[in-house]
């Protein structure tokens, strides 16, 4: 089985276990003209680094550990780009979990250094704005990569849904 992801599908599969707190971040160059996402190891999806918070931490704890350990770097710097809850954001894991996933969504520039992937990605690749795949980017990360072009442009209101 391979990770899903899923936003107002009526398909999506029923979560099974309890919402869960995310802090994904989204990656900019320097520039903040390119993305950096990620291949995802557990399916055939790009997406943003980051991952869940555990029950002892905070999200912005979070954040830095996850970044640390699926780049092998830290952050320069990170802001909030927003607070995504849809309750229709689900996500549905090989281990046969699935959930409702609240994402609390930073963006942010890595610190200069080599680039060390876990074996959660397959690779990383930095996208143009207008070249992102679409297609092939996690269901469930589509708004926060369209309001980061936002903040990206000058409008850096936190989103929240």
């Amino acid at each position: 089985m391979t990770a899903t992801f899923h936003v107002d599908d009526p398909t999506a599969p029923a979560p099974n276990v309890p919402r869960a707190l995310g802090a994904p971040i989204v990656l900019l160059d320097h520039t903040g003209d390119r993305v950096l996402l990620e291949h995802r190891a557990d399916s055939d999806v790009w997406g943003l680094f980051g991952g869940g918070v555990d029950d002892d931490e905070s999200v912005t704890t979070a954040l830095h550990r996850e970044v640390r350990e699926e780049t092998g770097l830290t952050l320069a710097e990170h802001h909030l780009l927003g607070i995504f809850s849809n309750p229709t954001r689900i996500a549905a894991y090989p281990d046969g979990n699935v959930r409702q996933v609240v994402a609390v969504t930073f963006i942010g520039r890595l610190a200069p250094g080599e680039l060390r992937l876990s074996e959660e990605s397959r690779a990383a690749h930095w996208f143009g704005w207008e070249d992102i795949p679409w297609a092939k980017i996690a269901a469930t990360q589509h708004l926060a990569l369209r309001r980061a072009r936002i903040w990206v442009e000058g409008d850096r209101t936190p989103y929240v849904e």
